[in-house]
């Protein structure tokens, strides 16, 4: 009777404990976004006088080939008429063949193009944010209601596409990594053709898949949200620290390369322990789930930039992933877990780590 009622009232202690924890890993989610989106504004200006570095007499004529046809085809595809065709071809395959998924699938990505299509205009003009091309100056210029080239932030292309390729994502799991692609290819068009900074095109990818999340979910958004947010957090976390890798010399100071190094192995050493959690999971306790060992490799990248600030956006993603996996009182991830998938991130990683070992400083902020 005793190990009964033990039993019982450890149930409802998790029980009760579930929505204190659900609430403290969305608010670390919420800190790391706010962190990054607060660090990467130091990155706009640097960007942006690199790009105009490749074109031609700064303007939006790119002398490379194949950036060219990047920034051109990302303006046509992200565009308006683009986007609204693909809605039209979902819903007339969808009518045509009587199949319902793809007709959901269509009226959704109208709803989602209209109302993100709204919320970046209103945003544009409220925020009122100087295009690139009238970049004079080392800081950001702001005049609300000003008009055509006082609309910079956030880049719609950017917003429309990203939330339409979530709903493709969600109604059509198997394309979303070729979807999430093209979006991402956009996003890059617009950074090179210099129609935006790099913050106007992260805060539509982020206000993108929100209002998306919020759409294809109404009934449950809340729940919706809470997800989007822990989808959106590691990737940003991960630019984050590149791109501060790129932006920053290693510092001459004990603490910063201790830091990196320390990162750098800890990174490879959770690579190696996912790479034998899939082939040897008996080696490791119940407890040595995915979620703590991704956890680690975004640390190790966080510690690899050198930046204290950088690492701590790293803690809180990771720690609200692995509260979010105990919360849920199982393994994050299925069993068998596909193995292209972990070739996939074992490839970003490696891919990471060399983009920040050796293109460490190659964007002076100066």
């Amino acid at each position: 009777m005793n190990g009964a009622s033990d039993r019982t009232a450890s149930e409802s202690s998790r029980l009760l404990a579930a929505p204190y924890a659900s609430m403290l890993s969305i608010a670390m989610c919420c800190a790391a976004l706010a962190l990054t989106l607060l660090r990467l504004p130091e990155f706009d200006f640097p960007l942006t006088r690199y790009v105009r570095s490749l074109n031609d007499h700064y303007i939006d004529h790119l002398r490379h080939p194949w950036l060219a046809w990047l920034s051109d085809v990302g303006d046509q595809v992200g565009g308006s008429e683009f986007l609204l065709c693909v809605s039209a071809l979902l819903l007339a395959v969808g009518y045509t063949y009587k199949l319902n998924l793809w007709k959901i699938a269509g009226w959704d990505t109208l709803v989602v193009h209209a109302v993100a299509g709204v919320a970046s205009t209103a945003l544009k003009h409220f925020v009122g944010r100087a295009r690139p091309k009238f970049m004079h100056v080392g800081v950001s210029e702001f005049s609300p209601f000003a008009g055509n080239g006082w609309d910079s932030f956030p880049s719609g292309h950017t917003t429309c596409s990203f939330a339409i390729a979530t709903v493709l994502a969600v109604r059509f799991p198997k394309l979303r990594w070729g979807v999430f692609g093209i979006a991402l290819a956009i996003s890059a068009s617009r950074l090179f053709r210099g129609s935006h900074f790099l913050t106007d095109i992260i805060a539509g990818a982020v206000l993108g898949v929100l209002i998306a999340a919020v759409v294809v979910h109404r009934h449950e958004w809340r729940t919706a949200l809470g997800s989007a947010l822990y989808a959106i957090t590691p990737p940003l976390a991960v630019l984050l620290a590149v791109i501060t890798a790129i932006g920053h010399p290693l510092s001459d100071e004990w603490a910063a390369r201790a830091l990196t190094e320390a990162g750098l192995l800890l990174a490879w050493l959770a690579l190696l322990i996912l790479l034998l959690m899939k082939v040897r999971p008996a080696l490791f306790p119940i407890r040595a789930t995915r979620a703590v060992v991704l956890a680690l490799i975004g640390l190790g990248l966080g510690m690899c930039s050198g930046s204290v600030w950088v690492t701590t956006v790293a803690l809180l993603t990771g720690f609200a992933h692995g509260l979010r996996a105990s919360r849920q009182g199982r393994p994050d991830e299925p069993p068998h877990f596909p193995w292209y998938r972990e070739a996939a991130l074992g490839l970003g990683l490696l891919l990471s780590l060399y983009t920040m070992l050796e293109l460490r400083g190659a964007l002076p902020l100066g």
